[in-house]
């Protein structure tokens, strides 16, 4: 079936802004053809929203809006309040799309609008991309008609049925880069800074190379971590430079001006050892990746791995003394080409049985 001259909505965990993630990039790639709803997470609960029954729209592009409706009921942490509410927000949403039958429920949250059966649909779309581990999305899983996942992993974990494995995508706009910066040989990260990265081997990789700057682009977020604290909040060490989000679409130009790049999470913490998302992008540009080993690139030699704090040193030790080979970069680059997010969605095409 060909995704094309469908409505497709997008349910999101992550509301539309700036920073992109999978969601983001998906709903951006399938409006091209379609017309895409991206239905953000809803606000705080108020009292006035027991009342607020209107849906919102605002428009992107065209054919990408962003979808905003707010939940009706609070503390809908307890069931029988979640049930209730969800029942009142599917029948608003049918009655706002009661004249079009092409609807594509796709849903990236494993929060909440749980019962996609209760839309009026062609069909839904599980799209699994993180360990959440959350009784919800079994109950979502378990009321779509297709599953998709990144990673067999995830997979295994959520036990559906007959699903269609890909990876992360990368929009084919990604290879090249087409702006000029102001910075210029820096080791870049980009990417919430948050509890999920090993601020220990950051803040050793500040200590053992003094003389080289350390870019990280990405939104902080608040958490009791004092190495963090100590690096982006007091601003201990002089050659780490914070900027702050900048559009998606931008990063490329500052990925394309790093001599390395940083995956440098806590492989410990739920779902981070599967997968980084930006990895993609820094190997689009043919980029050397200073990297935790994440089992979804498991010995393919295209990133500089590590398995301790040693071991991240001595590796950026040896590439910033004696570079790398050429070669390497046009597989990075190759590898990344077949991740395109118009390849997944043929994938995606065939798999569909509609």
């Amino acid at each position: 079936m060909k995704l094309q001259n469908k409505t497709i909505l997008i349910v999101s965990n992550e509301p539309w802004g700036d920073m992109w993630y999978s969601k983001h990039n998906w709903a951006f790639e399938l409006s091209k053809h379609n017309l895409v709803y991206f239905v953000d997470p809803p606000k705080r609960w108020r009292l006035k929203n027991l009342f607020k029954t209107k849906i919102t729209i605002q428009d992107y592009t065209n054919n990408l809006k962003i979808l905003n409706y707010n939940n009706r009921l609070p503390f809908t942490r307890f069931n029988f309040l979640f049930k209730i509410n969800e029942t009142l927000i599917f029948k608003s949403l049918n009655k706002f799309f009661k004249d079009r039958n092409n609807i594509i429920f796709w849903s990236f949250d494993p929060y909440r609008l749980i019962n996609p059966k209760r839309i009026n649909k062609l069909f839904s779309i599980h799209f699994i991309t993180d360990k959440y581990l959350m009784k919800r999305e079994q109950i979502l899983a378990e009321n779509s008609d297709y599953h998709i996942t990144v990673s067999k992993e995830l997979t295994d974990i959520l036990k559906v049925e007959n699903p269609l494995v890909l990876s992360h995508g990368i929009s084919e706009t990604e290879f090249t880069a087409n702006k000029d910066i102001d910075y210029k040989n820096f080791t870049l990260y980009v990417g919430g800074i948050d509890y999920r990265l090993d601020y220990n081997l950051l803040e050793q990789l500040l200590i053992k190379f003094p003389k080289e700057t350390f870019l990280f682009i990405g939104r902080l977020s608040n958490n009791d971590n004092k190495i963090f604290n100590d690096i982006f909040i007091q601003k201990k060490y002089n050659n780490l430079i914070h900027k702050p989000p900048i559009h998606f679409k931008e990063l490329k130009n500052y990925i394309a001006k790093a001599k390395i790049c940083l995956a440098p999470m806590k492989l410990d913490v739920q779902g981070n050892a599967i997968n980084h998302h930006k990895l993609l992008q820094y190997l689009a540009m043919g980029k050397p990746v200073l990297s935790a080993q994440f089992s979804d690139y498991k010995n393919n030699n295209l990133l500089i791995e590590y398995n301790s704090i040693n071991e991240a040193i001595n590796k950026l030790e040896q590439f910033l003394k004696n570079g790398e080979g050429k070669e390497l970069i046009n597989k990075r680059i190759n590898f990344a080409k077949q991740f395109t997010y118009q390849k997944l969605i043929n994938k995606i095409e065939n798999f569909i049985k509609y």
